[in-house]
C-alpha cells in the first residue's frame, strides 16, 4: 500500500442508468466477490429466468432482487493500482432518496451514471443538484451502456456536452466524461477496442489520477483554510477535560489559541490526545482527536472550535436550500429540529419566497430558518455549512446553509439641504487645553456581564485623574433618545447607529467616551467603528459566560425570557455574536472590577491616552481663538 488515504467516492444516477451494475462488475472482475456467492446469484437468476447481473452481488435484500432496483445504500471498499476507494452506490430511485443524501453526504466526489441509450433522465438533474447541496463539487461523468447505442462516438459525444452544461451550471466541476459498458466490463481498467475513437484514460485511472490531485489539493487547502472543529463531547477524567471532535478543515497544533463559537470562551490548546493515545504536533482535517486546553472552561457539545481571528457566523436566523426527504409534506406550522455540526436546536421554517406552498417528498425549497437559540455555522461550503432537519423520530430533510439575498428593503432617502457647518473648536484645541487625546471605550457584552457596573467604575477613576469622560449607557439611552426602538435586528442596528454617531460628537470636544452596550452584531460593531473612527474605536469585550450572568441575572431578565416573557433575548433566543478581535477582553467571572479598570487604564497608557500636562500659556493662548 502507499501513503494514499481511502478515498470517498458515491454513484449516483437515474434509475437503471446502471450504478449496481458497475460496482458489482468491478467487484466481480477484481475477484472481490466469492466464488461461492457468484454460483448462489448464477442459480437464483437462473430459478427466475433472468440474466445474470452483476447488480446482484450487491443488492443484499430479496426485496431489492425482485423489484429490481436498490433500495440501501451499499458501501464498497476497493483497491485499484495501491490506491484505496469507499465506492458508494446511492439509491436512485425517488422513493430512496434519503438513503442516497446519506451515502452522499461527506464524499469528496461523485460519479454520475447516465445511460448513454437514453440520456439524461430526470433523476439525473435530480442528483447533480443533491450533491452540489452537499458540498460534492467534483464529479467524474459516466456514459454507460455505450454497448446499446452500437458504441457511437456522436451519441457520446452528443450526451457529454449535455450533461458538461448542466455540471457547470450547477457550480461544479466536471473532471471528465467516460464511455464504459458496465455489463460488458468495458473502458473499465483498460482501453476497449470497441471504443477505440475515446482518447481519454478509462474509468479507473481516471479515478486514480483525480483522486490523486483532489488528495492534493485538499491537504494544499486544508494548510490555509480556516480551522473547524465541531465539538462533540467534553471527557472528564480525575481534575482534567477533554474536549474531543472531529477537525471538519484546517489544522491545529499545541501551543495554539482557540476560540469556542458560540460561547465566545477562549483558551490555549496544551496537547492533542487520539485513542489509543499518541500525542500529535498537528491535528489536520478528517482527524478526531481530544483537546488538552490550558484553561479548564465549560462548554457543551455544540460548540465550534475556531482560531480566534477565523470564528464562524453566530445567529438565530438562516437561509437555507433543503431537499425535502419525507413522505409527509412540509408542515410549515411545526416545530422541527435543526442539526448543524452537532448543535441541535428546535427550529420553524418559512418560505424565502412568502409563498406557503407544498413541499413533497424530493423536492427542492428555499427556506428562511428561525431558531430557538442561536448556533454557529458557516456558509457557501466553507467547514460547517450543512444541515439536516428532523422531526422526533426521523430525517426529513437536509440541505445547506445560503448566502442570504441582498436586503429588498428601500433606504431611507436622505435630505439634500444638509450642508455640514465648519469652523467649530477643533477636537485638537479641545485636546491641548484638556491636557489628553478623546477617545471611545467601547464595551460589549451580554446582559449581566457587568459593563454598566464597569463603566461607573472607570468613569470614576477616569474623572479623578483629570479627563474630562461621558458613559452612554444602553438601558439609559434606550429610556430617551433611542425609546422608539425595539429588539428586532433591524432595530438594534438603528440603535447602535445612533450610539456610534453620539459618541463621535462627544469625541469631537476631546473627551473620552465610555458606551456600554450589548451590542450583540459584529456588523453592527464594524459600523459604529467605521463612523468613530479605527484609531479612536477601542473594542472592550466584557466577557462573561452566560450560566454566570444567568445566576447573576440583576434585573431578572434571564428569568422572564426563560420564561417566554421576552423574545429577542441575547444569548437565549437572540445572538450574540462575540468579538474576535477586541482591544482588550475582562473576564468579569474572574476579575474584579478594580482588576478590569487597571486592565483599561493600562491600555489607555499604551496608546498613549493618558493625561499630559497642560502647556505653559496653553489656555492663554486659546482665550479669543474662533
Amino acid at each position: 500500500m502507499t501513503e494514499f488515504q481511502q478515498r470517498k467516492i458515491v454513484i449516483v444516477g437515474h434509475v437503471d442508468h446502471g450504478k449496481s451494475t458497475l460496482l458489482g462488475r468491478l467487484l466481480m472482475d477484481f475477484g472481490k466477490v466469492p466464488q461461492q456467492t457468484i454460483e448462489k446469484v448464477r442459480k437464483t437468476c437462473e430459478s427466475r429466468g433472468v440474466q445474470l447481473e452483476p447488480a446482484f452481488f450487491l443488492d443484499a435484500f430479496q426485496e431489492e432482487q425482485e423489484q429490481g432496483i436498490s433500495i440501501d445504500t451499499t458501501r464498497v471498499n476497493f483497491e485499484f493500482e495501491d490506491h484505496r476507494f469507499l465506492l458508494i452506490d446511492a439509491p436512485g430511485h425517488l422513493e430512496f432518496l434519503k438513503n442516497m443524501t446519506t451515502g452522499a453526504s461527506g464524499a469528496e466526489t461523485g460519479i454520475l451514471v447516465i445511460d448513454g441509450y437514453e440520456g439524461i433522465g430526470s433523476q439525473t438533474m435530480r442528483h447533480l443538484k443533491i450533491l452540489g447541496i452537499l458540498g460534492v463539487r467534483r464529479v467524474i461523468v459516466v456514459v454507460n451502456k455505450m454497448d446499446k447505442s452500437g458504441y457511437s462516438q456522436a451519441r457520446f459525444e452528443e450526451v457529454a456536452s449535455e450533461i458538461r452544461g448542466h455540471v457547470e451550471h450547477e457550480g461544479q466541476t466536471c473532471l471528465s466524461v467516460v464511455p464504459i459498458s458496465a455489463l460488458k466490463g468495458e473502458n473499465l481498467s483498460a482501453p476497449s477496442e470497441n471504443l477505440s475513437w475515446y482518447a481519454g484514460l478509462p474509468l479507473l485511472p481516471q479515478m486514480v489520477a483525480h483522486t490523486t490531485a483532489t488528495a492534493v489539493s485538499i491537504a494544499e487547502e486544508s494548510e490555509h483554510e480556516p480551522l473547524r472543529m465541531v465539538l462533540q463531547d467534553v471527557y472528564r477524567f480525575t481534575d482534567e477535560r477533554f474536549y474531543a471532535g472531529r477537525i471538519i478543515s484546517g489544522t491545529i497544533s499545541p501551543g495554539a489559541r482557540v476560540f469556542f463559537s458560540p460561547s465566545g470562551k477562549v483558551s490555549t490548546v496544551e496537547a492533542i490526545e487520539t485513542f489509543p493515545a499518541a500525542g500529535l504536533n498537528k491535528a489536520v482535517k478528517g482527524d478526531s482527536v481530544a483537546l488538552r486546553l490550558k484553561d479548564q472552561i465549560f462548554v457543551e457539545r455544540g460548540e465550534i472550535i475556531s482560531l480566534p481571528d477565523q470564528t464562524p457566523e453566530v445567529n438565530n436566523e438562516i437561509q437555507a436550500k433543503l431537499i425535502w426527504l419525507n413522505s409527509e409534506p412540509l408542515n410549515w406550522a411545526a416545530d422541527y429540529l435543526i442539526k448543524v455540526g452537532t448543535a441541535e436546536v428546535s427550529c420553524r421554517l418559512e418560505p424565502s419566497n412568502s409563498v406557503f406552498s407544498q413541499v413533497g417528498n424530493g423536492d427542492f425549497v428555499d427556506v428562511d430558518i428561525k431558531m430557538q437559540k442561536p448556533i454557529s455555522f458557516d456558509r457557501d461550503g466553507r467547514g460547517v455549512d450543512k444541515l439536516v432537519i428532523c422531526t422526533t423520530y426521523e430525517t426529513v430533510a437536509c440541505g445547506a446553509i445560503a448566502t442570504p439575498n441582498p436586503s429588498q428593503k428601500v433606504q431611507k432617502t436622505k435630505s439634500k439641504n444638509i450642508v455640514v457647518e465648519a469652523g467649530f473648536v477643533k477636537r485638537e484645541e479641545h485636546e491641548e487645553r484638556q491636557g489628553h487625546r478623546g477617545t471611545v471605550l467601547w464595551m460589549t457584552g451580554l446582559s449581566g456581564a457587568g459593563k454598566s457596573t464597569l463603566a461607573k467604575a472607570l468613569e470614576r477613576r477616569l474623572f479623578n485623574d483629570g479627563y474630562r469622560v461621558a458613559v452612554l449607557d444602553g438601558d439609559n439611552l434606550r429610556s430617551g433618545v433611542c425609546a422608539d426602538l425595539g429588539f428586532e435586528p433591524e432595530d438594534r442596528a438603528e440603535n447602535i447607529r445612533r450610539v456610534a454617531h453620539m459618541a463621535k460628537l462627544l469625541l469631537n470636544t476631546g473627551m473620552v467616551v465610555i458606551t456600554a452596550c450589548i451590542s450583540p452584531y459584529e456588523k453592527d460593531r464594524r459600523l459604529a467603528e467605521e463612523v468613530i473612527g479605527e484609531a479612536d474605536f477601542h473594542e472592550l469585550f466584557v466577557f462573561c459566560p452566560i450560566e454566570v450572568c444567568q445566576q447573576r441575572d440583576p434585573k431578572g431578565l434571564y428569568k422572564k425570557a426563560s420564561g417566554g416573557q421576552i423574545n429577542d433575548f441575547s444569548g437565549l433566543n437572540a445572538p450574540y455574536q462575540p468579538p474576535t478581535k477586541p482591544r482588550l477582553r475582562l473576564d468579569s467571572s474572574t476579575m474584579s472590577i478594580a482588576d478590569e479598570v487597571e486592565e483599561i487604564i493600562s491600555m489607555m497608557k499604551a496608546h498613549n491616552l493618558k493625561p499630559a500636562p497642560v502647556p505653559i500659556g496653553a489656555r492663554g493662548d486659546l482665550v479669543g481663538k474662533p
